[in-house]
């Protein structure tokens, strides 16, 4: 279930959190046209610290921390996997910053992404041209379009929330050939870990994946979050109203009810990886 949902428990506040993403829809489009956002390569909250092989690349000057969450997943979980693959689909790509950095990772790749705006699809594509070759669409909250077995790697940071987890797993497990690794991140509202990491090895089970591995990355994120305050609280001013209002909570700014829960551990951010075993 998506995180704007489970954070609701009775009618009216569901039927409030389908109003909300409906406004999330649009914000997300004005934020990508005319919010600072569309000078940055990532969306994510990030990662620290840093790992000892991650390289802070040029590119990305003050988005180090975003770019780790991406070496996290395009490296660090799924190193002793020693998996090679030839095409990688990030779902959830944002400004393509994601691809940027797998291109670094994995040269040899083909690199295709998805992204629901319309707005982040064509700045991605502009942003990234100079620097890497990979082919962006437009993609859904709800499923992933590609013939079976397109990708030997899926990579997603942030967005199986937006599908909620099960659906997520069963889309990606279509378009993963045998032997392919799924590598996700996501993270809940009033989360429990517990009920995740179940949620999301039942999905497993039912797709046929081998479930790798599942790890609490909370603290991590937060301190992340704690790191890029500052630089948050220059690009939120220059956000317009009422979006402004939207992108403080996004931002789970000080203040919000969203870093509360950081706080008050009701925070559940995660990392998994599930494989589909070699045919």
């Amino acid at each position: 279930m998506p995180d704007f949902l489970r954070a609701q428990s009775t009618p009216i506040k569901r039927l409030f959190g389908f109003g909300f993403h409906l406004f999330d829809l649009v914000a997300y489009e004005v934020l990508y046209r005319l919010s600072p956002a569309r000078k940055h390569w990532f969306f994510n909250g990030g990662y620290l610290p840093f790992d000892p092989d991650f390289v802070e690349y040029p590119e990305f000057p003050g988005e180090a921390h975003c770019a780790m969450m991406y070496h996290q997943a395009g490296r660090t979980q799924i190193k002793e996997l020693g998996i090679h693959p030839k095409d990688i689909l990030d779902v959830g790509c944002g400004q393509g910053g994601g691809l940027v950095l797998l291109s670094r990772l994995f040269p040899e790749a083909n690199l295709t992404g998805t992204e629901r705006s319309l707005s982040a699809v064509a700045l991605a594509r502009k942003r990234t041209a100079p620097l890497v070759t990979a082919d962006i669409q437009r993609g859904k909250s709800n499923r992933i379009a590609f013939e079976p077995e397109s990708f030997d790697l899926v990579i997603s940071v942030g967005a199986p929330t937006y599908f909620g987890l099960t659906t997520f797993v069963q889309e990606a497990a279509k378009v993963l050939r045998p032997g392919g690794v799924i590598s996700l991140s996501g993270g809940y509202r009033q989360g429990n870990h517990r009920e995740i990491e179940g949620e999301l090895r039942t999905a497993a089970l039912a797709s046929g994946l081998d479930f790798i591995s599942y790890k609490d990355i909370t603290p991590n994120t937060f301190a992340s979050l704690k790191a890029d305050l500052p630089r948050r609280e220059i690009v939120l001013a220059k956000v317009p109203w009422p979006f402004s209002l939207y992108a403080h909570k996004w931002a789970d700014m000080p203040g919000s009810r969203e870093y509360e829960e950081y706080e008050t551990g009701l925070r559940a951010d995660f990392a998994a990886v599930l494989k589909k075993p070699d045919s």
